[in-house]
Protein backbone atom coordinates (compact mmCIF):
# COMPACT_ATOMS: atom_id res chain seq x y z
CA UNK A 1 0.00 0.00 0.00
CA UNK A 2 2.53 2.71 0.86
CA UNK A 3 4.51 1.95 -2.23
CA UNK A 4 1.31 1.92 -4.69
CA UNK A 5 2.20 -1.80 -5.32
CA UNK A 6 -0.78 -3.82 -6.56
CA UNK A 7 -1.46 -7.13 -4.34
CA UNK A 8 -1.93 -8.60 -7.80
CA UNK A 9 1.82 -7.82 -9.40
CA UNK A 10 3.18 -9.01 -6.01
CA UNK A 11 1.50 -12.42 -6.04
CA UNK A 12 2.42 -12.63 -9.82
CA UNK A 13 6.38 -11.96 -8.38
CA UNK A 14 6.35 -14.76 -6.00
CA UNK A 15 3.72 -17.76 -7.99
CA UNK A 16 6.63 -17.09 -10.89
CA UNK A 17 9.39 -14.96 -10.57
CA UNK A 18 12.10 -14.48 -13.08
CA UNK A 19 14.54 -15.18 -10.34
CA UNK A 20 15.15 -15.81 -6.86
CA UNK A 21 18.15 -14.91 -4.77
CA UNK A 22 19.22 -16.13 -1.02
CA UNK A 23 19.08 -12.86 0.93
CA UNK A 24 20.45 -12.29 5.23
CA UNK A 25 19.02 -14.27 7.55
CA UNK A 26 17.23 -17.18 5.26
CA UNK A 27 15.14 -14.34 3.56
CA UNK A 28 14.61 -15.13 -0.40
CA UNK A 29 14.66 -12.03 -3.16
CA UNK A 30 11.74 -12.94 -5.76
CA UNK A 31 12.40 -10.86 -9.30
CA UNK A 32 9.57 -10.34 -11.56
CA UNK A 33 10.50 -8.05 -14.96
CA UNK A 34 7.74 -5.46 -15.35
CA UNK A 35 9.38 -3.55 -18.34
CA UNK A 36 11.36 -0.88 -16.81
CA UNK A 37 12.04 -2.16 -13.59
CA UNK A 38 12.35 -5.39 -11.70
CA UNK A 39 9.34 -5.73 -8.62
CA UNK A 40 11.66 -7.26 -6.20
CA UNK A 41 9.78 -9.39 -2.92
CA UNK A 42 11.48 -10.00 -0.05
CA UNK A 43 10.28 -13.73 0.91
CA UNK A 44 10.73 -15.84 4.20
CA UNK A 45 9.61 -19.02 4.89
CA UNK A 46 7.39 -19.72 8.16
CA UNK A 47 6.27 -23.43 8.59
CA UNK A 48 5.93 -24.17 5.07
CA UNK A 49 4.06 -21.30 4.13
CA UNK A 50 5.66 -17.94 2.22
CA UNK A 51 5.69 -14.61 4.30
CA UNK A 52 5.80 -11.64 2.26
CA UNK A 53 7.98 -9.21 3.93
CA UNK A 54 8.20 -6.37 1.47
CA UNK A 55 7.93 -5.50 -1.97
CA UNK A 56 9.60 -3.12 -3.90
CA UNK A 57 10.53 -1.17 -7.33
CA UNK A 58 14.16 -2.37 -8.52
CA UNK A 59 15.53 -0.88 -11.03
CA UNK A 60 17.76 -3.35 -13.57
CA UNK A 61 20.59 -1.70 -13.73
CA UNK A 62 21.13 -2.86 -9.97
CA UNK A 63 21.28 -6.57 -11.22
CA UNK A 64 25.21 -6.07 -11.62
CA UNK A 65 25.31 -6.71 -7.80
CA UNK A 66 23.66 -10.79 -8.67
CA UNK A 67 26.07 -10.66 -12.00
CA UNK A 68 23.68 -11.50 -14.73
CA UNK A 69 24.05 -8.88 -16.83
Amino acid sequence: VERYIKRKLVESCVKNPDFIFPEKDNKKAYLKDMGKNYLKAIIVEEEGNLVILTAYWFAKTRLKRYNLN
